[in-house]
């Protein structure tokens, strides 16, 4: 006999309970350490090629307007890549996906240094993005699918953490390979930020499909070896395999149920905008666009505009955003230890008025070390706020939907990471430092306004367990 629809989902629900129930160990750490390298190597990317970038920004005598398209050149294939993973992601997998979104963000870097003229590297730069873009918009909600409720803010905000790491390294190599000679050092920029290609031979020997995934798919044994894998290696002992079905009308055994036929590929992303969703969308984008643009805009502007406006040298300036890269780490610390103590909306609220002083800061510094100050006020906040808004979105969604919401997210991100350069630098050769981050100080205030107005509460809740309108 078959086994019936509310029977399977009985099973479902009893296999991801004992997902819940693990204590984190010896695998959520590995699996930490895996999606946090992949953020660390994204992240080393996009920083050093932006120090790389900037310092062709000046040596070149390129106009601001255009050094703004070129610095958000990587931004393009942001968009694209993370909007296409998600799609992707809900329908062939998570694990597939991370693979081959490594590979090409690695090839593409490798190309870049190849580059002879503005529009090659412009083309390069972007479809590493593609790459880059895919890959951490993936992560987060990859991670999170594998975590207990209890402890998966904490774990989900380190591994976004990670990110940290990368823009410390690209601080510490950009002084060394770019500052001595940058029409050369650039070029040797790009070719270590393929390097990470090594990682994929251990993702592809070691990285596990997302046991929810593969129970939204209805390949119930293959998420039932996953989860008795996970709890031997944290040192318990697996309850059993799911029990099997037989087909009534072959006679044959199977452990899975019937799956439903696929639905069209682009059909989660209407699945964003129903069930209570479309407010929790709305919201959710804004709050990406707003934050990443800002951080970015920030981040990628910063060492051209501590030359141009205050006198820097380039060498110093490096050293400069080295510093403000180091105040990051205790800003995703901070949101770990905070994130499962407080409701994920009213974290990102606070990080979100950090940031603002952070800018207000900037906006009035008078003398290098309250520049400095105010700089690393910024880069804590606004990288901080990440891991908040990684774990938030992923858990406002359900799992036949999460990985492309989080994918359109952080599209919608990069929409935000391309214009904030582009409108600095028209914004800086016509109204000057202080007013443009007068502007950045009132994106930042519009984004608590929304997250306190229309954030539900999602601390402590089933992944699964979707309650987009509590509030």
């Amino acid at each position: 006999m078959t086994t019936s629809a509310g029977a399977t989902e009985t099973q479902n629900a009893a296999l991801l309970a004992r997902l819940d129930d693990l204590e984190p160990g010896k695998p959520h750490r590995r699996l930490m350490l895996m999606g946090g390298l992949g953020y660390t190597f994204d992240s080393f990317d996009g920083a050093l090629m932006g120090y790389a970038l900037s310092a062709l920004i000046i040596i070149w005598h390129i106009p601001s307007e255009v050094g703004g398209w070129l610095l958000s050149s990587i931004f393009f294939g942001y968009l694209v890549g993370a909007l296409v993973a998600g799609v992707l992601a809900d329908r062939f997998g998570r694990r597939k996906l991370m693979m081959t979104s490594l590979l090409i963000f690695c090839a593409c870097s490798l190309l870049m240094g190849t580059a002879t003229s503005l529009p090659e590297l412009f083309i390069w730069r972007a479809l590493a993005g593609i790459g880059i873009g895919a890959e951490t918009a993936l992560i987060a909600p990859y991670i999170s699918e594998f975590l207990p409720a209890r402890v998966r803010g904490k774990f989900v905000t380190r591994t976004v953490g990670f990110l940290a790491f990368g823009y410390v390294l690209a601080g510490l190599v950009a002084p060394l390979v770019i500052s001595p000679h940058p029409a050369v050092g650039w070029r040797i920029a790009a070719v270590l930020c393929a390097l990470p290609v090594v990682l994929l031979l251990w993702w592809r020997r070691k990285l596990p499909e997302s046991p929810r995934y593969l129970l939204a798919k209805g390949r119930i044994e293959e998420a039932a070896d996953v989860v008795e894998k996970m709890e031997r290696e944290s040192g318990g002992t697996p309850a059993g395999a799911p029990p099997v079905t037989v087909d009534t009308a072959t006679g044959a055994a199977s452990a899975s149920p019937p799956v439903a036929p696929q639905r069209g590929v682009l059909a989660p992303l209407a699945g964003l905008w129903t069930g209570g969703l479309a407010r929790t969308t709305i919201m959710i984008w804004l709050l990406w666009f707003i934050l990443i643009g800002v951080n970015y805009g920030f981040s990628s502007w910063l060492p051209s505009l501590l030359v141009l406006e205050k006198g820097i040298t380039l060498t110093n300036s490096f050293l400069i955003a080295l510093v403000t890269s180091l105040a990051q780490i205790p800003g995703y610390y901070v949101a770990s230890v905070l994130i499962d103590r407080m409701e994920r909306k009213w974290l990102l609220a606070v990080y979100a008025l950090g940031a603002t002083s952070g800018a207000i800061v900037v906006a009035f510094a008078d003398t290098t070390p309250v520049l400095v100050l105010g700089s690393a006020l910024l880069a804590a906040f606004t990288n901080g706020a990440a891991g908040v808004y990684y774990t938030y979105t992923a858990e406002l969604y359900p799992t036949a939907v999460r990985a492309t919401a989080m994918g359109t997210a952080s599209a919608v991100g990069r929409l935000g990471a391309i214009t904030a350069p582009i409108a600095i630098g028209y914004l800086f050769a016509r109204i000057g430092w202080i007013n443009v981050f007068l502007v950045l100080v009132g994106a930042l205030v519009l984004a608590v306004a929304v997250v306190v107005a229309f954030g539900a509460r999602t601390s402590g809740h089933s992944l699964d367990e979707s309650k987009p309108d509590d509030h």
